[in-house]
């Protein structure tokens, strides 16, 4: 079996297709990579998340995953989809998706900005409040992301909120429900994680705590069961 590919080389001026030039690489992950690019018959600025050639990527999970991001494109969370590409890539065919290109930074990226590589309390809790909002229109849909991580969202501050958009989905092959479950967990990790983590978990404020609950699956899930239950916590808690 040949090696999975780690990246495509691309570098800013390659040609995309006849249609688009490559800018720069804003984001990698298990499953592909992420081009800024320009569509050379407008100038406008577009992203090109090209996949990586293994077992799960094939025609078929690639097809679906389009039509998940068609059909949540009012989400606001959800970086807008446009259209679907097969490449020639370095002697192999490699499947594309073009979309809208957000003015953001990844959120890994995001926390090295700040000192300790840590959010202030109020600001990682605003951040997962807009989050929460995105993951909650995506679950009223009856959909789930499945791969929430600090590598595939992107943030852009504005004013005194943020502003994120997020294009990977996964479908671990598990029940609705249960992913759904799953995206909960995954924000609070996240929660967890931009606050400082394991290393300066106790000496967080109540806010954090009692909702990272010391990462207990079975203590989040009860208190917060669904994504709204989330939410309506962030919008009502009262700060000590």
């Amino acid at each position: 079996m040949a090696a999975t590919r780690k990246t495509f080389r691309l570098n800013p001026g390659d040609r995309l297709t006849w249609r688009y030039d490559v800018r720069e690489r804003v984001g990698a992950g298990a499953e592909g990579e992420v081009y800024k690019i320009r569509e050379k018959a407008t100038g406008l600025t577009r992203a090109a998340k090209l996949y990586f050639k293994n077992s799960k990527n094939t025609a078929k999970t690639f097809a679906r995953y389009a039509r998940k991001l068609d059909a949540l494109r009012d989400c606001d969370i959800v970086v807008k989809y446009l259209h679907a590409e097969e490449l020639w890539i370095s002697d192999e065919f490699v499947n594309c998706l073009i979309s809208e290109y957000f003015d953001g930074v990844v959120l890994d990226d995001l926390i090295k900005e700040y000192r300790g590589r840590r959010l202030p309390a109020f600001e990682a809790l605003s951040l997962i409040y807009n989050l929460t909002l995105g993951i909650e229109e995506i679950h009223a849909r009856r959909h789930f992301h499945g791969d929430l991580h600090g590598g595939n969202i992107f943030v852009e501050r504005r004013g005194v909120s943020f502003q994120l958009r997020t294009i990977d989905f996964h479908d671990w092959g598990r029940p609705a429900a249960e992913e759904r479950r799953a995206d909960i967990l995954a924000v609070v990790r996240l929660l967890y994680d931009i606050a400082g983590g394991r290393a300066l978990y106790r000496k967080q404020p109540h806010a954090i705590k009692d909702i990272c609950l010391g990462l207990r699956s079975d203590l989040i899930l009860r208190k917060f069961p669904t994504i709204f239950h989330l939410r309506a916590h962030l919008e009502t808690f009262e700060w000590e």
